[in-house]
């Protein structure tokens, strides 16, 4: 079929689509959208695959996507994308009511059964289907009308396969065993306080570009809440405000006069005459009632003995984690990795991550008693002298 032909782009079709959805056991969906140049992704085209085919919906010509919703928020619906934060996070703003459950991250389920932590679509439909999809129009202008046949075949092909990738990621899991993996580890995709923007966070990705001092932490702290202010009310990203070089280098040298900010080395160009006054008055008002509520910033002290077992710790996370054909930095996590190395002497390893999320469920059930065990001394790293230059473990005593 001529790919204009599966394009809804009127209401009362859409309408009936999403009705007839509703009726649908299991859907393929994808989105198309651009982030460039704006502080939220604007949303340009949504593809929805059911037992029919294919098909792509214009949200510029249906108008809102309210009939979508009880479909999306119907958890007896699933719902199969592959990595989907993205598209999650923009169909959350994009809805009415934001609300999205039962979702299928063929992403995450395909680093439970040894394809990678992050295969591509592409590269998972060659591996587990023998499917060669087409990728020529990645990078194309969503927002120009009308589209051209040959971009809505390439956005048709991201959701075209996923039932059929679905059905095999699916019964692969059951296979081995691990769907209440997968399940754990996605249960953060629908929750919406997951994509809400963490200032702390943006507070501290700051902090790492430039040498501050504690006592300019204050001015930083402030600075980071005007740029979120203005990159919003503008619709424009936050380091078309200020990157956060600049912001670092404000708060070192926390100027509060116009010719103290000129004299400010790579200040760009046309930055003073258009935020002078309010970064001038924002700087200002934080070194004379500094804020009471700037985040926390731990410093990580150099501890060799720290390092070692981050080592250690990777080795054997490298090791179980081939054993078992998943993806490394799935098993073990980069914070949980450096939480467990940084147990202190005579200290319990299950204490320091005693309620940790990343340490619970099927991971717990995985790495609870060996990971323990290796921190206290009875499990220990050897040389194998049947492989040259291996690595195992082995038990103490």
């Amino acid at each position: 079929m001529n790919p204009i032909e599966r394009l809804i782009s009127d209401r009362d079709t859409f309408v009936d689509f999403c009705r007839g959805l509703a009726d649908e056991p299991v859907i393929a969906i994808d989105t198309e959208f651009h982030s460039e140049r704006r502080f939220w992704p604007e949303l340009f085209l949504v593809q929805i695959a059911d037992r029919s085919g294919p098909w792509a919906i214009d949200p510029l010509s249906v108008g809102d996507l309210a009939p979508l919703e009880p479909v999306l928020a119907d958890p007896s619906i699933t719902k199969v994308m592959h990595s989907a934060r993205n598209d999650i996070a923009v169909l959350m703003r994009t809805l009415p009511g934001g609300i999205l459950e039962n979702v299928f991250d063929t992403q995450i389920a395909a680093a439970f059964l040894g394809y990678g932590e992050q295969c591509s679509l592409h590269n998972l439909l060659l591996d587990a289907c023998g499917i060669k999809s087409k990728k020529a129009f990645c990078l194309s202008d969503w927002s120009r009308r009308p589209l051209a046949g040959e971009q809505l075949d390439y956005a048709l092909d991201d959701v075209r396969y996923l039932l059929d990738l679905h059905a095999r990621l699916d019964a692969d899991l059951k296979r081995k065993k691990r769907t209440d993996w997968y399940r754990h580890e996605a249960l953060d995709l629908v929750r919406p306080e997951s994509y809400e923007v963490s200032l702390p966070d943006l507070f501290r990705r700051a902090r790492s570009t430039g040498k501050i001092k504690k006592s300019n932490l204050p001015v930083l702290w402030r600075l980071i809440g005007w740029r979120e202010t203005r990159a919003r009310g503008l619709d424009r990203p936050r380091q078309h405000v200020a990157p956060d070089s600049l912001l670092a280098r404000l708060a070192v040298m926390s100027p509060t006069c116009r010719d103290s900010l000129e004299r400010l080395r790579g200040l760009p160009s046309g930055f003073a005459g258009k935020w002078g006054e309010e970064v001038l008055e924002v700087v200002r008002n934080a070194l004379s009632d500094p804020p009471g509520d700037v985040p926390e910033i731990r410093v990580q002290r150099s501890d060799g003995a720290a390092s070692a077992r981050a080592d250690i710790l990777r080795i054997y996370a490298k090791q179980k984690a081939g054993r078992l054909g998943i993806a490394t930095s799935l098993l073990m996590p980069r914070e949980l990795l450096d939480r467990l190395a940084s147990a202190r002497p005579g200290e319990k390893p299950e204490d320091i991550v005693s309620g940790d999320p990343d340490l619970c469920g099927w991971r717990l059930e995985v790495l609870g008693g060996e990971v323990f065990d290796l921190l206290s001394g009875k499990l220990a790293l050897a040389l194998n002298p049947t492989r040259s230059g291996g690595l195992r473990f082995v038990r103490n005593g």
